[in-house]
């Protein structure tokens, strides 16, 4: 029998987020690594599938804590958040005793450990007696940076399949099909003269999503719950929606983290987008440079844009901003949270967390005011939101201020 049937003991798991996560910003700032949303599930969920009856916890940054907070066991598991769960990998950790660890070039990837070593771990001390495994770069796969999401996003729908029901159960309505991979339409999902296309990878279509007339779905392709897309929308392969996203237009190869709207017209490719955001009509990112040279993106850690290596790279949004009509968003652009972008040209390529602007300024976003878009946003969606999430802008409006004050185009005066 696989890994995938093994009924296994409770394990506790806490999913750490390393130096890695600064690299992940905006998305991380939010949440930590692992909440990070790759084909259908989040890392976290995927790790859910393969423990089965695991409890999780968390190690993150300490104003993320309240939301995401660590509980320590008298054993536990102990797994990078960054790294892509595959049952190869689940399998090496169940076998794993207490002290003992899987490394990747120094790099810690996962450890059982006894309650004793959490503390000296959380105080800054080296782990005592721990033997470490070696593991293949060939059997492994971390996220390291923004521009890798996409394509792993994507190349993760196939693999996610398999935790659904069977697909060969399921009646389609109203839907031209066409293409010999796995398709699911959640029975519950509600579709209208939809064109579907699996020839190149597989769909995957959540509980009460709606697909509305004349739009045209190319696997792989991951459209989640109460999704709705519109008529006419054109979404090549790598779309991945989460939950209650509502998509519009023309995307390729872009993940939208859940709760947010691209529902108009503009295009959206190699890009990914945070939870709660809105893309006003006719927002449109560039993935590709005049040039076809390599696309540079912004970086935190370094101050500054490096080089992705990557020919087609879009943006990457962090959660609660919105667009005006028309936007334009150039290749390898990074915005913050809780932003507002406005203007003629294309916007400048960093914006930070709780601006306004974006492209001939970058004014500062007072937080009593982003929250009150913020409570819209959810409200839009039917969430309320929770004081630990106000608490968590709060405090992340106070982090990213220094960031806000260096920017070439900050104007002190705020709105």
């Amino acid at each position: 029998m696989s890994a995938w049937g093994f009924f296994f003991p409770m394990n506790h798991i806490i999913l750490f987020d390393s130096d890695i996560r600064e690299e992940l910003l905006p998305l991380t700032y939010t949440r930590p690594v692992s909440e990070l949303r790759l084909g259908i599930f989040t890392i976290r969920e995927k790790w859910n599938h393969l423990f089965r009856t695991a409890s999780f916890s968390h190690i993150t940054s300490a104003y993320l804590e309240p939301q995401y907070p660590i509980r320590i066991q008298e054993e536990n598991i102990l797994i990078n958040g960054a790294v892509i769960p595959t049952p190869l990998l689940h399998g090496l950790i169940t076998n794993l005793s207490l002290n003992e660890a899987i490394m990747l070039e120094g790099e810690l990837i996962a450890a059982r450990l006894p309650r004793h070593q959490f503390q000296y771990l959380l105080d800054g001390h080296d782990l005592d007696d721990l033997t470490g495994y070696e593991i293949s770069k060939n059997d492994i796969r971390v996220i390291r940076h923004l521009w890798d999401i996409p394509d792993a996003s994507r190349e993760q729908i196939a693999g996610d399949m398999r935790w659904l029901p069977d697909t060969k159960s399921v009646e389609y309505v109203d839907a031209d099909i066409r293409g010999t991979h796995a398709i699911y339409i959640h029975p519950e999902a509600r579709l209208e003269k939809v064109i579907i296309n699996a020839e190149e990878g597989p769909v995957y279509i959540g509980k009460s999503a709606h697909i509305m007339d004349g739009s045209i779905l190319r696997g792989p392709i991951a459209i989640g719950e109460k999704s709705v897309i519109k008529m006419g929308a054109k979404l090549f392969g790598g779309t991945v929606a989460g939950p209650q996203c509502m998509l519009g237009g023309e995307i390729k190869n872009s993940t939208f983290l859940g709760y947010s709207n691209k529902a108009h017209e503009g295009y959206v490719g190699d890009s990914v987008i945070g939870e709660y955001c809105n893309l006003g009509a006719l927002t449109t990112g560039s993935n590709l440079k005049n040039t076809y040279s390599t696309v540079k993106v912004w970086s935190k850690i370094r101050g500054r844009r490096e080089d992705s290596k990557q020919i087609k790279c879009g943006f990457f949004m962090g959660d609660y901003t919105t667009t005006a009509i028309q936007t334009r968003i150039g290749a390898g652009t990074v915005i913050g949270v809780g932003t507002h972008i406005i203007g003629t040209d294309f916007c400048h390529h960093h914006v930070p967390s709780f601006s306004w602007g974006g492209v001939d300024k970058v004014a500062d976003y007072q937080p009593d005011k982003v929250l009150e878009t913020c409570e819209r946003l959810q409200s839009h969606k039917g969430k309320i939101m929770e004081t630990s999430e106000r608490e968590l802008l709060r405090a992340l409006y106070r982090e990213t201020t220094p960031i806000r004050a260096t920017h070439p185009s900050y104007e002190p005066q705020g709105i």
